[in-house]
């Protein structure tokens, strides 16, 4: 990613692997392109985006401001299109399962504790699950304060599609919601997005053993913390 000046404006230049990578970006901005959520797309060439540079404050607190309006963006994303459908039609229950293995193999995980995470999420796995757009890398980092006090996501790869509704809040938990987790599910759901509080804990274990197995592989090791996980056997 680039930072690029033309006189006055500035943009941002991203470079993908390949066009294909390039043009789904570029199609997931433009679905919400009225909403101004992301920045906008000023140019799709081959495997290059140009979009906007966003000018705002980086958010600096969490308080009920920012519960709100991240609570309220979410929303947009989560209630558009958004899809019911069954969990055995889909990858998650089996990706995590695979994923516990893995982080038990490596050592992350003890392989009792992996096998008794496994058994819990399969007990707490829903018989339906709502897909759809979300932010997937919801971190204070990736949003800015704009201009007219607005909240807007900077990191355009983090919108994602059909993907398993409740993973930026999921990102949020693990990263800075802490005990504001609560009021954010219920700022969510009296916003009207897709009622997946009622199984948020298999959305969580899905999410947190997935983003280990990533962090683990991509030597962020900072971020590998079996505790994540192994809490949920002290809910037990």
């Amino acid at each position: 990613m680039y930072q690029v000046s033309v006189g006055a404006a500035r943009f941002k230049r991203i470079v993908f692997a390949d066009s294909h990578q390039a043009a789904v970006v570029a199609a997931r901005l433009q679905t919400f392109a009225t909403e101004r959520i992301y920045p906008g797309l000023v140019l799709e060439r081959e495997r290059e985006l140009w979009v906007e540079f966003i000018e705002g404050e980086r958010v600096q607190r969490v308080d009920d401001a920012l519960i709100d309006a991240l609570a309220a963006l979410l929303c947009v994303l989560m209630k558009r299109s958004p899809r019911r459908v069954a969990l055995r039609d889909t990858p998650w229950l089996a990706n995590l399962e695979l994923d516990l293995a893995f982080l038990a193999r490596v050592g992350v995980l003890a392989d009792a504790e992996a096998q008794r995470l496994g058994a819990i999420a399969r007990e707490r796995a829903p018989a339906e699950v709502w897909v759809g757009y979300d932010c997937t890398d919801a971190i204070l980092k990736n949003f800015v304060w704009a201009e007219g006090g607005a909240l807007r996501a900077v990191d355009v790869e983090s919108l994602g599609a059909d993907v398993l509704l409740g993973s930026g809040a999921a990102k949020a938990s693990v990263r800075w919601l802490g005990d504001q987790r609560g009021k954010f599910l219920s700022r969510l759901k009296e916003l009207g997005a897709p009622d997946f509080e009622s199984y948020f804990d298999f959305v969580e274990l899905a999410f947190r053993a997935f983003w280990q197995k990533s962090s683990f592989l991509e030597k962020k090791r900072r971020f590998v913390d079996p505790k994540l996980l192994t809490h949920f056997l002290g809910e037990r």
